[in-house]
């Protein structure tokens, strides 16, 4: 039998006045029986400006059915608003439901009645199962049945392990050349993809043409004794975001026993949501004892504290996540530098803004996907990347017969099997398990050690001993807090700087790669000072004006991305020296200046301030003069211009940089294509020298844009190759001046768009 509290509801003419109870406790009710009487009064318009006061006498019937167990109002009370009228007791609760039916007593969940304001439906509105059976149970059933999952994981000594597929233990693609390099063992890729599995997916697979395409599938290397190991620490799901069609051939491949996942398998079909996923799905109670791994931490909103973010399995290069298109993009990989010069900073700023569209419908994702599909089909990227490495070593072969080598040509081969994530992963699930036992432990003797002990009375003297099970939900830690114990002491301590990692408009701490070193004890700053400890720089754009402010400040350690990516990997700090970064010589030269950096918030509200008066038309044009200074070079090279006029006798140009800029931005002049050119024995009014070389021509340039619009909203400590005193740092030689001179042409545009956006989001907080 099951108590059910029933209200009045919202539905009556509020105040009501009871005037009769027709049923008196014990007797039986039926739905939309009259059980009580009650009157309300209200006001009727006769006349134009006249009301009279009306009285209604009505009933109230009842919503339930079943055993009236006892009245919650009495005869004559007034009542105000909505409240419990009554409890009825019923001879089925119906709290588990299957596609609309109580799965104890048959009945109909989905029907409706004017009595009742609410469907029984929503009296079992939590789904715990991992298929589509439709199964739905109330809260209580939910916590019971999770309770009962807990404790039998604590007399198991397990957790619970929630496994991502694509890019976490396995990689998929549907490249036709996979296939073709397995079927021919003299290609240079055949033993890694010797061992790929494959399946079709026909009927439940894409459509178009990719339908019935053949799906390739790598599994992580030491995949099989990993899941093995770990199956000993913990009960696994399979959660992702494929088709329950793909997810189960997976699960096929990874466990055909059945042994290791069982039928614990949960695609996007079961979900509920088309953009992330949550563990609420499976554990609608308590996440205490649950870990994910994964490789993207952003669809996991809810449940971060939970989760290990592995580094992506990238086994068929360029293909990414094949279901990539049903999650939000990815933040966390940064698309590589373009080759372009054309866009401007505005242009760059809305493509970033406009790059995911949150609000895209299952129908539209799955187009995206089905296109995605095709390109892998039609494009075959593998295929051409391996013929470019086939062009390479065949002219590497050509010049050595040209030259008498007899070393025999070497093929080199796209795709190859070094992946050792899993060794490391497996060491963390180890150490969450061991430590979350050994909490659990220590509160239980702590309890025990706390309790007094008596005697034993008559009655007690002959009962037998109570068997400790080793089961106390009370006592059971949350591994989340475990999980951010083992992290947070990785790199405590240290102030980083991250330089070309961050997405353009994506605040540092809110960036995936900012609160996956956050979460690992380190304190993320956007600005280079004397408190900074490491500077992780991109190896894109390995110099930046954060990597010239870090040079000169010795203590910094200048290292490349690839140190905080295996140091969040191995869960570690490691030696720096391995990735040092290699910094010019001019680049470390201390500055003169002995005064303190500003704050943040003095260099945030300076750059506020310049931003007030920022013309962004004047920037658009000066990037685009810019542009149009590199594209004359070049032509002038292509005219004969082979850059071997004459220097004089030390290999320095002539003139003076720092005098010409200054120059330039009294006078108010605007660098135009036109103005660029170099009269032979003269000096141009932009500081052209005669004899001078166009690479070094376009590295004076460079410089002297430092007071063009787009520099002027720059910090002080923004400058290239200036000291304190405001002078320009002299290249020795035309040879180093062409060495950089393509570096520094690779921060004017990259560094200097992400620097203004950060400024620009500066001033608006």
């Amino acid at each position: 039998m099951y108590d059910k509290v029933v209200s009045l509801g919202s539905r009556l003419h509020y105040p009501i006045t009871i005037t009769k109870l027709n049923k008196s406790p014990g007797d039986t009710i039926k739905k939309q029986e009259s059980i009580i009487e009650y009157k309300f009064s209200w006001r009727r318009k006769v006349g134009d400006d006249t009301w009279i006061d009306e009285t209604t006498y009505t009933e109230y019937d009842s919503p339930a059915e079943g055993k009236l167990k006892e009245w919650r109002i009495k005869e004559g009370q007034v009542i105000a608003a909505d409240m419990p009228c009554m409890t009825v007791e019923e001879a089925c609760g119906h709290e588990v439901q299957i596609q609309g039916m109580c799965s104890l007593c048959g009945a109909d969940m989905t029907e409706t009645n004017w009595a009742s304001e609410q469907r029984d439906s929503e009296r079992a509105m939590i789904n715990m199962t991992h298929d589509q059976t439709g199964l739905m149970v109330s809260e209580s059933v939910a916590q019971k049945a999770e309770h009962d999952t807990q404790k039998r994981l604590l007399r198991q000594r397990k957790l619970s392990l929630v496994v991502d597929l694509d890019q976490t233990i396995i990689h998929a693609c549907i490249e036709p050349t996979v296939g073709e390099w397995q079927r021919d063992p003299s290609n240079p890729n055949h033993s890694a993809v010797k061992d790929v599995k494959s399946f079709q997916l026909n009927d439940d697979g894409p459509r178009g043409l990719a339908s019935g395409c053949t799906y390739y599938i790598k599994l992580r290397p030491g995949l099989a004794e990993f899941l093995e190991e770990i199956a000993k620490m913990y009960e696994l799901h399979v959660y992702t975001m494929g088709t329950r069609a793909y997810a189960l051939n997976i699960a096929k491949i990874v466990d055909p026993d059945k042994k290791l996942f069982g039928n614990r398998v949960i695609s996007r079909d079961e979900n509920g949501s088309i953009t992330s996923k949550s563990l609420a799905r499976l554990f609608p109670v308590s996440t205490d004892m649950v870990v994910i791994i994964d490789d993207r931490s952003d669809v996991w909103p809810m449940n971060r504290a939970n989760l290990i973010k592995v580094v992506p399995y990238d086994f068929f290069k360029g293909i990414g996540d094949i279901n990539g298109s049903f999650l939000p993009k990815r933040q966390d990989i940064l698309p590589a530098p373009a080759k372009s010069n054309g866009a401007s900073v505005k242009a760059a700023t809305d493509k970033k803004l406009s790059a995911t569209d949150e609000n895209s419908s299952l129908e539209d994702q799955a187009a995206e996907q089905e296109k995605s599909l095709e390109k892998q089909l039609t494009d075959r990227p593998l295929l051409h990347m391996q013929e470019e490495l086939d062009k390479e070593d065949e002219k590497t072969a050509q010049d050595a017969v040209s030259g008498d080598t007899t070393a025999p040509p070497q093929r080199h081969n796209v795709l190859s099997d070094d992946d050792e994530e899993l060794v490391a992963l497996q060491d963390h699930l180890t150490d969450i398990h061991t430590s979350f036992y050994d909490t659990y432990d220590r509160r239980r003797e702590d309890r025990q050690q706390s309790q007094p002990t008596h005697p034993p009375s008559h009655s007690t003297a002959h009962r037998r001993p109570s068997v400790d099970d080793g089961v106390d939900l009370s006592m059971v830690p949350d591994v989340g807090d475990i999980l951010d114990e083992i992290k947070s002491n990785v790199l405590s301590g240290l102030v980083i700087v991250l330089s070309g990692l961050v997405p353009l408009g994506v605040p540092v701490e809110e960036s995936e790669i900012g609160m996956q070193a956050q979460s690992f004890g380190a304190q993320v700053l956007n600005v280079v000072s004397k408190r900074v400890t490491h500077l992780v720089v991109s190896t894109s754009t390995p110099r930046t004006n954060k990597v010239q402010q870090a040079a000169k400040i010795p203590s910094i350690k200048i290292v490349n991305q690839n140190w905080l990516t295996d140091c969040l990997s191995q869960w570690r700090r490691l030696d720096e020296r391995p990735y040092y970064l290699a910094i010019l010589d001019a680049d470390r030269e201390q500055s003169n200046d002995t005064t303190e950096p500003a704050s943040e918030a003095e260099d945030a509200d300076t750059e506020a301030k310049d931003l007030k008066d920022f013309d962004w038309d004047m920037a658009d044009k000066d990037l685009q003069d810019f542009l149009d200074d590199d594209e004359e070079g070049d032509s002038e090279a292509d005219d004969g211009n082979d850059g071997d006029e004459s220097q004089n006798e030390s290999g320095s140009t002539t003139g003076n940089d720092s005098d010409a800029s200054d120059s330039l931005q009294k006078k108010g002049l605007k660098r135009k294509a036109g103005e660029a050119k170099v009269d032979e024995g003269d000096s141009d009014t932009d500081g052209s020298v005669a004899g001078e070389s166009v690479l070094a021509k376009k590295q004076r340039l460079s410089r002297g844009r430092g007071t063009s619009t787009l520099r002027s909203v720059q910090t002080s400590n923004d400058n290239l190759d200036e000291g304190a005193n405001g002078t320009a740092t002299q290249h020795n030689g035309q040879e180093e001046e062409e060495a950089h001179a393509g570096e520094e042409l690779e921060f004017d545009e990259e560094d200097l768009e992400r620097d203004l956006l950060a400024e620009l989001e500066a001033a608006g907080d």
